[in-house]
């Protein structure tokens, strides 16, 4: 057998050997597989909500909520990222989430929706999946989860703020936002969502601070 041929053998079986050391190792890992399929499900389908919600506050005039918009649906899209490469990693195929069907009413509704999205991935559905994957032991699915679960918390914490000043004076509230929210930058890695890029580390994720990108804001 000739050199090339032997290498080219080896190496099939390699990928071979690799295959079912993949196969074995997702089927050790169920309820983290099941887990990051729903996760990135979930976070694919807030990604598509925000950017509707922001097309909608951009076409009643309130740019600034149509910033934080598009600004939190990056984060969403990272956090649905990697979801995704855990399953790849974990040998599962990875197929296109459609996008789901959702109403898009006021913007003065939509940050109610957002409120009460955020606050259940913060309060229930990030806290119970994480205890729910904990016992198989995979970190990264685990710390995939915690990043998420910080930046969802960002999220709920900034939308609870507009709320609390806007009941009776949405229109002053949104044209102070326009005013005032700056610019957004995201951690690449974890969806870190803020105003200003903290150095010189990413307090979720503690990767330098040059995975911050800024988020351009809608036209």
């Amino acid at each position: 057998m000739t050199r090339r041929r032997t290498l080219r053998t080896l190496s099939a079986l390699a990928l071979l050997a690799g295959s079912r050391w993949c196969r074995a190792r997702s089927h050790g890992y169920p309820i983290t597989l099941a887990a990051m399929r729903k996760a990135q499900e979930i976070e694919m389908g807030v990604y598509y909500r925000y950017a509707e919600f922001g097309r909608k506050a951009r076409q009643e005039g309130y740019l600034g909520i149509a910033y934080l918009f598009v600004a939190f649906g990056s984060a969403e899209f990272i956090h649905a990222g990697n979801f995704g490469r855990i399953l790849a990693r974990l040998n599962v195929e990875v197929a296109p989430i459609q996008r789901p069907e959702f109403k898009v009413g006021s913007t003065r509704e939509n940050l109610l929706v957002a409120a009460n999205g955020e606050a259940h991935s913060v309060e229930d559905f990030y806290p119970r999946l994480l205890e729910n994957i904990t016992p198989e032991g995979y970190e990264d699915a685990m710390t995939a989860v915690r990043f998420a679960w910080e930046t969802e918390k960002q999220h709920r914490d900034k939308i609870r703020q507009i709320q609390r000043w806007s009941p009776a004076f949405f229109d002053q509230v949104a044209s102070e936002i326009d005013r005032k929210s700056g610019q957004y930058f995201v951690c690449q890695i974890c969806g870190n969502t803020v105003n200003v890029v903290p150095a010189p580390r990413c307090p979720v994720c503690r990767n330098a601070s040059t995975h911050f990108r800024r988020i351009e804001p809608p036209a």
